[in-house]
């Protein structure tokens, strides 16, 4: 399934208004294997799992949720910009993940980092650097346009952002962003708790780079890492956000 193929924001609304299903709404359907798994621990089949095709679209919805007041429904998001400015009062009642996104909990939650050898730590940390500094730079931005900002604009791969075997921003990224050294301030914010603030993407990406690279033993691409993680075991982050889940739709 792909947003392209999702139901509008139209359709969505008019199924919830005659849905006597418990619905959980989440943003995109990028996630929709991660909320599978979460969906599992509620111990509950008659659960309805809808992608909205977006973090514009699910706000729209949750905008629109007087139209099916008194459904068993119940939003959640990546907190993204939230993680930087205060998430505004009118979005109070959407659960959010405790880090950037989906992938942030996973990581922060789990001791995926330590499959990296000992040998290329050293690099990680330095690759980790890298990254934190275009991410400052965009969410600096984000900080400034925060009555507007919904998204941080940090989706690029990095191996767009750093090349491998390049130990600095690619230069021609760097042109097109326009990027500038960050704010110390706002380094020190992204630098506070780096594995909660950088994407989860990126900080799966970092580790695939060292986990998939040729004569290792086992390659491991980033979404592997990230199933492995998901499904480690107990972790407190993803927990509280099943935990809200269910105290939202009163299941067990």
């Amino acid at each position: 399934m792909n947003n392209k193929s999702l139901p509008t924001v139209d359709e969505i609304v008019n199924s919830l208004k005659r849905s006597f299903i418990p619905t959980i709404l989440i943003e995109g359907s990028d996630d929709l294997f991660v909320y599978r798994w979460l969906k599992s621990s509620l111990n509950n089949t008659l659960v309805s799992l809808q992608p909205c095709g977006g973090r514009t679209n699910l706000f729209s919805i949750y905008d629109r949720r007087s139209e099916f007041e008194g459904k068993n429904v119940v939003f959640v998001a990546d907190r993204d910009a939230f993680r930087f400015i205060e998430i505004p009062k009118n979005k109070s009642g959407i659960i959010f993940t405790t880090g950037y996104c989906i992938e942030n909990d996973i990581y922060g939650g789990s001791d995926i980092h330590n499959f990296v050898d000992h040998d290329d730590k050293i690099k990680l940390e330095l690759l980790r650097g890298i990254i934190g500094k275009w991410v400052a730079f965009e969410v600096s931005k984000t900080i400034k346009e925060r009555e507007h900002a919904l998204s941080v604009r940090v989706s690029t791969h990095i191996n767009v952002v750093s090349p491998p075997g390049l130990n600095e921003i690619c230069p021609q990224f760097s042109k097109e962003i326009g990027y500038t050294e960050p704010e110390k301030e706002v380094l020190e914010i992204v630098y506070r708790d780096y594995n909660l603030n950088v994407r989860g993407k990126q900080l799966f990406q970092m580790l695939s780079r060292f986990l998939a690279k040729k004569g290792r033993f086992s390659n491991f691409s980033d979404k592997n890492l990230i199933e492995i993680a998901l499904k480690q075991g107990n972790n407190i982050l993803l927990n509280r956000i099943v935990n809200d889940i269910k105290k939202e739709l009163q299941v067990a």
